[in-house]
This record gives C-alpha cells, structure tokens and sequence, in this order.
C-alpha cells in the first residue's frame, strides 16, 4: 500500500513538473506585442486540458502560477513576480486556470472524444482565457484597446493553435 501511495505521489509530482516545464518553454516562444504579447503558453494550456486528469492540470497550472507569483522568472519573456501577476496581463494567466478547468469538465462529460470535440474543447479553453483576460486588461488600458490589442491580434493564431494542438493530441493518443 506504501509503495503504491509513492507511486502515485511520485507520478503527481512528475506530471506537475511537466506541467510547469511546458508552460515555462512556451512562454519564452513569443512575439513582444503591446499590451499582451503572443506567446505558446496557450499552447501548453491546450495540451495541458486536453491530456492530463484534472487534479494533475489544475497542480500543473497552479504550480506555475505560484512560481512565477514567487518571482521565479517562469512567465513570457523570462518574467516573474506578484506584479507580473497583477498587471494587465495577469487576468489571462489567472484565466489559465479556469481553461483548465473547463476543459477538463468538457472532456469528462462527453462520451465520444473525436476530433470535432477536441477542437471544440480547446475553443473553449482559449474563450475562456479570454473571457478572464480581456476584462482584467481592460481596468489598465480601457475596453477598446483591450478588445484590440488583447483580443483582436489573438483570433487567428488562437484559432489556429486549437486546431492544430487537438489534432496533435488526437493523432498522439491513438
């Protein structure tokens, strides 16, 4: 019994771990757009909600958050901080982790997990992120400009991004 609870600690910890790894590596991978960059961390967001049980997503993300709220320099660009975390970007990182959530729910309730699902599923984690991050912005530069710089330059990539990551997760777990 002993071993088996170390196991699964064990297999928590790392699956955390590659969690907050794929989150740091896509938040480096970015374009330096004013006021919100374009960066991968959705990318890892995606894989993240479409691949890992809910507990092991939720740590993953709430992990991340706290070592960058700590000030390790995890977020876009080698940033870190409770400033960071409260500035105009931070409602989307916060927002990261109600994605998960909702993507996690979505994949539990849903009986067949075919491509179109995916697809959808990974929509809805971006919307999600969006419905966090644009008000939040919003309160640092206004409901205009947050709609067009942190909205509109995001619709294509995130779109893209959601389909090509399902399709990828799809086509890895069969």
């Amino acid at each position: 019994m002993q071993l088996a609870i170390q196991y699964i600690r064990s297999s928590q910890i790392l699956l955390t771990l590659v969690g907050v790894t794929l989150l740091f590596l896509c938040g480096q991978v970015s374009i330096p757009l004013q006021p919100v960059p374009i960066s991968l961390q959705t990318v890892a967001v995606l894989v993240i909600g479409l691949t890992f049980a809910k507990a092991d997503a939720l740590r993953s993300i709430a992990s991340y958050l706290a070592l960058g709220a700590l000030g390790l320099p995890v977020f876009s660009n080698f940033s870190g901080g409770v400033t960071k975390l409260m500035g105009p970007t931070g409602g989307y990182l916060f927002g990261f982790l109600a994605a998960i959530w909702i993507m996690c729910e979505l994949r539990e309730r849903i009986a067949h997990l075919g491509i179109k699902e995916m697809i959808l599923i990974a929509f809805a984690g971006n919307a999600v992120v969006f419905l966090f991050g644009l008000p939040w912005l919003s309160v640092y530069v206004g409901w205009d400009f947050a709609v067009a710089g942190g909205f509109m330059p995001f619709i294509i990539p995130g779109l893209i991004k959601s389909v090509l990551v399902a399709i990828a997760v799809r086509y890895i777990k069969k």
